[in-house]
């Protein structure tokens, strides 16, 4: 039970980091502050949330899970709503974080 409780607090950490991704964009170089000042509050929230998560799960799974999934789940946000271009060295780049995760996860 409280390993299910960390990956849930990791997805919502995960989850936290990509709006506040989201925002940041949004607040197009802090000119647009409210998304500004609403991307710092919810990267607070997401390491308070990742901080839960580590109660339970081994930090160097738990962060590159963090780091990976908030990577390609931002990108395929930016690819659907702002038009970003990958070339097929970013899915490669994609493909070898998702590999890792794999392997970290089988030692």
């Amino acid at each position: 039970m409280a390993y299910t409780t960390g990956i849930i607090y990791l997805l919502l950490a995960v989850a936290t980091d990509v709006i506040a991704n989201i925002f940041l964009k949004k607040s197009n170089g802090f000119h647009n502050k409210k998304y500004g000042f609403a991307s710092l509050a919810l990267i607070g929230v997401a390491f308070l949330l990742m901080a839960q998560a580590l109660v339970t799960l081994d930090l160097s799974i738990a962060y590159a899970v963090w780091g990976a999934l908030g990577i390609l789940l931002t990108t395929c946000v930016d690819k659907a709503f702002f038009g970003l271009r990958i070339k097929p060295l970013g899915f490669a780049g994609i493909a070898t974080m998702i590999s890792g995760i794999v392997l970290l996860k089988m030692v």
